[in-house]
């Protein structure tokens, strides 16, 4: 009798143990071809312990080990926003690169997340189309859109012909797998307003997918790749969109996250679901192993692998890719007689902005002061402040062995935005405001901080004082106008000033000035103004560079930051200009507490 027990008991344990599927996961990756960073050392064919992490190549390389080692059992996903981050995704119209790209390496799902939304509907429509025309792309899953206020036409042609699917029913090693993908309400703020893109709930759509595939295509896991993102209380708590999602959908049994740019090192328990996240840019994979327990639930364990040095690269991947160069090269950096792979500027130091912690920072004032260079080199385009958000920033300089920083790495700090010229990123943008209407400007970002901490501001050009314990609107008690070698003015910000302040950051941030009312629900009303005092008519608050050429000639932000880095001293000799040790220490310039 004990023999056929501890016979059982192994026969099971070897039943639970059983790898039924196993699911590699990315999100976010954000056209992060290339490892990161500085990516002049990225050499993923090469073994030489070089300190980059992440690469398609070495992400190729790594699904191309697995699906040997697992074959049938192998399924590949990515949840959202696989576009817009490097000057990889200035291809995609014309070239529809990545998606095509993704395919090679083995993606089976990928999701459509906000920032494919960044140029609209129809942009994103156009992204794909052309991707199809030149071969093979994953599948494209989103179950919670509705519609757009523009045209969206040629998107919805996409998902009437089942490219882009609201869910997807597949078997794998004899085991039927439900697949769907949702944007989350955050995200989907993140998208452009002026597209007026519309989502269905993602909770109530998540509920109605979830019994559908489990009560009428009974599948055995329902999995959703959600683009919604989970994050950490200051108590270390786990919460947010996805955490909700699982609480509330008891259907759900594993969800891939995305959006938050987490690293989740185990999984997470949200209702019946596991939770799930590898980061962000690919320097991260998740692996989860699958084993379906004997009454038929899914067992769900959880590992992530940094995609480093160890890992063997797919070489026809990166030829691929470096094939690409040349032609970014012709369309956008000729043009400023700048090289893709030549240093531009190197740093004996870290510099870093966090958007879920972004005090302190010596990334963000570094940027903001590059902006207020930028602006004032002539005093025909003079601005009193600069500002940029924590959430415009997305990448960081990272010293790895030399120090030195390309184009790229330069590029990927503010990769996001258009004009309306052929040179990709967001333009800069001047208006003028009263010092009245500044203050409440900064009392709204005060009351709004922490909880949106992508909002959070840094400056140049200004000093407030402020009390974090005094109440709403009131905890600013000065603000002084000016810089440090140039001395400080105070400004008058009395609810009567008629003072005016002249405010620069990029187009995208300055557009939400004149729509303050509406979000502050009337409590801040702020209208741009011309310098003259008089209103700023058809939002025309674009910034031109050179006035001398007919039309506009737009004043880049990332451009901004290339010429501030270059204008640096070479402090070494070895003619590349070098950060200013000024800016080795973290800080915030932005407000000083009384």
């Amino acid at each position: 009798m004990k023999k056929l027990f501890f016979a059982v008991l192994l026969l099971s344990s070897v039943v639970v143990s059983a790898q039924d599927l196993v699911i590699l996961h990315t999100n976010d990756l954000h056209s992060h071809l290339n490892g990161l960073s500085p990516e002049l050392e990225y050499t993923p064919l090469i073994s030489d312990n070089d300190p980059t992490l992440g690469g398609f190549a070495r992400i190729g390389g790594f699904i191309k080990s697995e699906r040997e080692k697992q074959g049938d059992k192998l399924l590949v996903v990515n949840s959202g926003d696989f576009l817009m981050g490097t000057f990889f995704q200035t291809l995609e119209t014309s070239e529809g690169f990545q998606l095509n790209l993704m395919k090679k390496m083995g993606y089976d799902f990928v999701s459509v997340g906000n920032h494919e939304f960044d140029f609209g509907p129809n942009q994103l429509a156009a992204i794909i189309k052309n991707s199809k025309s030149n071969g093979e792309i994953p599948q494209l899953l989103l179950s919670n859109y509705k519609s757009a206020e523009t045209d969206d036409q040629n998107l919805k042609a996409l998902i009437n012909d089942e490219t882009i699917l609201p869910y997807k029913v597949i078997e794998k090693n004899g085991h039927r797998i439900g697949i769907f993908a949702l944007v989350g309400i955050d995200a989907m703020e993140s998208v452009p307003s002026k597209y007026g893109v519309k989502f269905y709930d993602p909770i109530k759509t998540a509920k109605t997918t979830a019994q559908f595939l489990r009560k009428t295509e009974k599948v055995d896991l329902v999995m959703v790749l959600s683009h919604c993102g989970v994050k950490k209380n200051d108590n270390g708590e786990w919460y947010d969109e996805d955490i909700e999602l699982g609480e509330k959908v008891s259907d759900i049994d594993l969800i891939i996250s995305g959006h938050s740019h987490t690293i989740l090192k185990e999984e997470l328990k949200a209702g019946n679901a596991i939770v799930v996240q590898a980061g962000e840019l690919g320097k991260h994979v998740g692996r989860v192993e699958v084993s379906f327990l004997p009454n038929g639930k899914p067992d769900i364990h959880y590992t992530l692998l940094p995609m480093d040095d160890q890992i063997a690269a797919d070489a026809e991947i990166q030829q691929l890719i470096d094939a690409k160069i040349p032609i970014l090269e012709k369309n956008i950096l000729s043009q400023f007689d700048i090289s893709y792979s030549k240093p531009v500027v190197e740093t004996s130091f870290e510099l870093f902005m966090d958007e879920k912690n972004p005090i302190p920072s010596n990334l963000g004032p570094l940027v903001a002061d590059a902006i207020y260079s930028q602006l004032n080199s002539t005093a025909s385009r003079n601005v009193d402040v600069a500002m940029v958000a924590a959430g415009v920033i997305r990448s960081n300089f990272f010293v790895g062995k030399t120090g030195a920083q390309s184009i790229n790495d330069i590029f990927n700090v503010m990769p996001l935005g258009e004009g309306f010229d052929d040179i990709p990123g967001n333009p800069l943008a001047k208006i003028y405001i009263t010092g009245g209407e500044f203050k409440k400007v900064l009392e709204l970002i005060l009351a709004v901080y922490p909880k949106k901490t992508s909002y959070f501001l840094y400056f140049s050009g200004a000093e407030i004082d402020y009390n974090p314990d005094k109440g709403l609107f009131s905890k600013i008690s000065a603000i002084r106008i000016g810089n440090k070698d140039k001395g400080y003015t105070t400004l008058d910000i009395s609810k009567k000033s008629k003072q005016l302040v002249s405010i620069a950051a990029n187009a995208y941030m300055i557009g939400f000035f004149g729509n303050l009312k509406k979000m502050s629900f009337g409590l801040v009303n702020v209208q741009p103004k011309n310098a003259d005092g008089s209103l700023v008519e058809n939002d025309n608050f674009l910034v031109d560079f050179n006035p001398e050429i007919e039309g506009i000639q737009e004043a880049k932000e990332w451009l901004a930051l290339y010429n501030y880095v270059s204008s640096f001293s070479d402090t070494n000799g070895n003619g590349i200009p070098d950060i200013p040790e000024g800016y080795r220490k973290k800080h915030n310039p932005m407000f000083i507490k009384q």
